[in-house]
């Protein structure tokens, strides 16, 4: 917009950069033939598991209502399951199943098909860009944690396989 500064750009930058990386993973999955549906979200599982819901709607940005959703598909689809959660009796936490361990092992490859196609294009190691998003996530987590925002966040567009 006329008047602000050039640097606002970066959320939109970084909101169409999701979707765009969405896109190409989905056609890498597609590639193998592994289904693309919730495959993004069982790889936060698989980096954080044993995990509780809260962890992964904080890791996310998803809200919890998204992520009862994809707990109880997963669960329904048999890629996890619940246990019970050894320091809250309240809780639990969601770990993958072998299904779940070979699902996301066999989309492995279409996650590094896809980082090697954009990696071709990079300026610069991939490690520095991974560096700046990991401190672009978390700024954006602070400034919604700022407004309590972060726990009402809207499902992102797209949301059919949570790229």
């Amino acid at each position: 917009m006329s008047g602000e500064p050039r640097d606002v750009d970066l959320l939109q930058e970084l909101y169409s950069t999701g979707l765009l990386v969405g896109m190409l993973v989905d056609e890498e999955l597609a590639k193998i033939g592994v289904p693309d549906e919730l495959f993004s979200f069982l790889g936060w599982v698989t980096r954080l598991e044993p995990v509780t819901p809260g962890r992964l709607a904080a890791e996310t940005g998803l809200p919890p209502t998204t992520i009862r959703d994809y707990i109880r598909r997963l669960i329904a689809s048999g890629d996890a399951r619940k246990v019970p959660n050894p320091t809250d009796g309240r809780s639990y936490h969601l770990v993958l199943t072998q299904k779940g361990k070979r699902v996301t092992v066999q989309g492995w490859p279409a996650v590094v098909a896809a980082f090697e196609r954009v990696e071709r294009h990079l300026h610069g190691p991939a490690d520095e860009h991974l560096t700046a998003m990991r401190e672009l996530r978390e700024a954006v987590r602070r400034a919604l944690a700022e407004s309590g925002a972060g726990r009402r966040a809207p499902a992102p567009q797209g949301a059919r396989s949570t790229r």
